[in-house]
């Protein structure tokens, strides 16, 4: 598993310099819980990262992907719950583990400038896994639902193909499997590389 992200991570890299127009970007991800989400995790996200790539069909115009994962935990306190027959006392953790797998259409206002914004559309499913712990009882409960993620961003190149990104981005995601809608903001800090 390790040679093959390595082997991506430079096929991503070092293909830029070989085919046309493209953009690399790998950022820090900061995830604040909303609507259904923030009922299972009251507290932010500070346990995420995304690698985005585009490719370039005009000179503003890109496709590409998106993945990455964001992690949601949190402790419910000491609990008396009544699961199926059964009564379980205990203190409550969450875990969410969000993994997402986007097919994106991104417009980059000024692509050939020092500071470049954009907006972008992803569509795609993400991968749930959904933890509730109870004392020594653990529910567990995953699933595949579809995904919609609206994003503006910022590029600012710092060197020659480098820069820094900055990003907002809402993680719409469908309720399905025995799982809810877990969706939520993200702030996103990272580098991006390009030719």
């Amino acid at each position: 598993m390790r040679k093959l992200v390595i082997s991506t991570l430079l096929l991503l890299f070092f293909g830029q310099y070989i085919f046309g127009q493209h953009k690399t970007a790998i950022t820090y991800s900061i995830g604040f819980p909303i609507a259904e989400t923030s009922d299972y995790f009251g507290s932010t996200s500070w346990l995420g990262i995304n690698l985005d790539y585009h490719y370039f069909v005009k000179e503003k115009l890109a496709i590409g992907f998106s993945t990455g994962g964001q992690v949601f935990n949190d402790n419910r306190g000491y609990i008396t719950e009544t699961i199926g027959t059964e009564t379980v006392s205990g203190f409550r953790y969450n875990y969410l583990n969000s993994l997402p797998v986007l097919v994106t259409g991104s417009y980059f206002f000024s692509p050939s400038e020092t500071f470049s914004p954009y907006v972008s559309l992803g569509m795609g499913l993400v991968y749930n896994q959904l933890n509730e712990d109870v004392g020594l009882y653990t529910k567990k409960s995953t699933g595949w639902p579809l995904s919609i993620r609206p994003e503006i961003g910022m590029d600012f190149e710092i060197n020659y193909n480098v820069g820094v990104r900055a990003a907002f981005k809402y993680n719409y995601v469908a309720s399905g499997n025995d799982l809810p809608s877990f969706s939520y903001f993200a702030l996103n800090l990272g580098f991006v590389f390009g030719n």
